[in-house]
């Protein structure tokens, strides 16, 4: 069970404080928060990555999915309050700062309700970001592990729905907690 490795004997290198006050943050490949980053695990489309910022001051994990002309990642900063989803499409049009509502449903589990914010990658393409709350993130990787399929769907016009396949999440997740593990 994933709570196990939230909890700090889990983590002897990073106390529950740390814990409690860690997140994840924004892609490595959104141009305002750069990262250097090497690829830890890949199972199909997944990969986990770890690293560091592009100016070096905060260590980073986290998992992503490009195929298709799609992204997705989850991915933590050290040091932030929560863990941060970005998710894109070359087919969206959205505008920097737009909100946006989107339910997130992986199998049959509950749909995840978050308000986005719209914005760009560096290489053009349109995106959304939202935030996960720490007290929340067990249930979401939990799901995020064990399901098949993630579906996204949205409130507006610009972003059309999507689904992607959650092979190999369980390997990847395994790999970023490592990581998140390691972190000082």
């Amino acid at each position: 069970m994933i709570h196990r490795l939230w909890n700090a004997s889990a983590w002897p290198v990073v106390g529950k404080c740390v814990v409690l006050a860690a997140g994840l943050g924004v892609l490595w490949a959104a141009a305002p928060a750069a990262a250097q980053t090497n690829t830890l695990a890949s199972a199909g489309a997944w990969e986990a990555f770890g690293g560091r910022t592009k100016d070096k001051k905060q260590r980073i994990c986290g998992v992503s999915y490009s195929a298709g002309g799609r992204y997705f990642s989850i991915k933590y900063y050290s040091g932030d309050k929560e863990f941060t989803v970005q998710l894109g499409s070359k087919e969206w049009t959205v505008d920097d700062g737009a909100k946006i509502t989107l339910f997130m449903s992986m199998d049959g589990a509950s749909p995840w309700k978050a308000v986005a914010k719209g914005m760009h990658f560096s290489d053009g393409d349109a995106g959304l970001e939202f935030e996960i709350d720490f007290d929340k993130i067990d249930q979401f990787v939990d799901e995020f592990r064990a399901a098949n399929q993630m579906r996204v769907r949205f409130d507006g016009q610009k972003v059309s729905p999507w689904q992607v396949s959650l092979s190999g999440t369980n390997a990847v997740s395994s790999a970023m907690l490592v990581c998140l593990r390691n972190m000082d």
